[in-house]
């Protein structure tokens, strides 16, 4: 899993259920946010000031601000900041952010135990995302020791209000059968239920499904259909996948090296190693864009650096093969 996008967390806001007495003040601040993200200094202004006076809807809308890091340089320790005091005043959805960015943070605030917390928090007052978080990590054994059980357990809540997340979450526990009876129908059904509903993980399997025939017809036409939606949502694999669905003309796709570097750089933008090693080979050899040896190899670094093995061996060739540079006249004699 990644980083949660601001969309995403926005759209979480939106949805969230509201006390009754809070429904006009949340409408209003939501739309002094919306302008505060556009770069309304006057609206941000507001917004903060009504967070300091203890506005719970202002802190959580706050917080948002700095992961946006649109009005101001992107800061995920102030954001936590906000949404801790939205949390401790009881708002849920500021506590599922707290989990959001304790599990997929920057590495000097990404704490899987803290994150677990924060989902627990909000997951035991029926929010839906958190469940299905929730049970992602304990299946995962992040945060705390696997159980399959208390997993299922979440998911299955989790899907029982519609989540999308949890819907796909729960499938791939019966398409896998971890922690219940393999049962690629049921699997199936849930993960078409939350591909059609925008998930794009789901969208990606459900692509992967109708590819291989596996409890759907196979299809390739359907299969490049839900793969497109996928990489369209940013979904790295699927990003790559197409890329060589356009590299090799598959799926009665026509050859395109320009759209295949095109996909591979969405997904290298990502951190996704095997799109950044594809891309650097692309760039090394002039495969569907014009030859750039030092960008090839920076993106053939940035591969190794996320623990690509192949791309870690070419750095080192190239490395091995630079010129060194030659000795000053000037400098004194080093003794031996």
């Amino acid at each position: 899993m990644r980083f949660l996008p601001i969309r995403a967390w926005l759209c979480a806001l939106l949805c969230a259920a509201a006390a009754h007495a809070h429904v006009s003040s949340e409408k209003e601040i939501a739309e002094l946010a919306d302008r505060a993200h556009r770069g309304v200094a006057e609206a941000r202004q507001e917004l903060e000031r009504r967070a300091a006076e203890g506005d719970v809807i202002a802190e959580r809308h706050m917080g948002l601000l700095y992961i946006a890091g649109r009005s101001q340089a992107r800061n995920e320790a102030r954001a936590i900041e906000w949404f801790r005091r939205g949390a401790a005043k009881g708002d849920i959805v500021s506590a599922h952010n707290l989990g959001v960015i304790h599990e997929r943070a920057p590495l000097e605030l990404r704490d899987a135990q803290v994150a677990i917390k924060w989902y627990r928090v909000a997951a035991e007052k029926g929010y839906a995302r958190s469940q299905a978080n929730l049970g992602a990590m304990l299946a995962e054994g992040r945060g705390a020791p696997a159980d399959l059980d208390e997993a299922r357990s979440w998911l299955e809540k989790a899907a029982a209000q519609g989540e999308p997340r949890g819907r796909y979450l729960l499938g791939m526990l019966y398409l896998e059968g971890r922690g219940v009876e393999k049962n690629v129908n049921e699997a199936v059904r849930l993960i078409r239920l939350a591909a059609e509903n925008r998930d794009r993980d789901a969208q990606y399997r459900l692509a992967l499904l109708h590819g291989t025939g596996t409890g759907v017809d196979k299809d390739d036409a359907r299969a490049l259909a839900w793969l497109r939606k996928a990489a369209e949502q940013e979904q790295a694999e699927a990003q790559y996948l197409l890329s060589a669905v356009y590299a090799h003309g598959l799926y009665g796709v026509a050859p395109d090296g320009k759209a295949a570097v095109s996909w591979l750089r969405r997904g290298a933008r990502q951190g996704h190693a095997e799109s950044q090693y594809a891309l650097g080979i692309a760039l090394a050899e002039g495969r569907g864009v014009a030859r750039d040896a030092s960008e090839a190899y920076g993106w053939l670094l940035e591969a190794s650096r996320n623990g690509h093995a192949e791309a870690a061996r070419y750095v080192e060739r190239i490395r091995s093969r630079a010129p060194r540079p030659a000795p000053d006249p000037g400098a004194p004699a080093q003794s031996r």
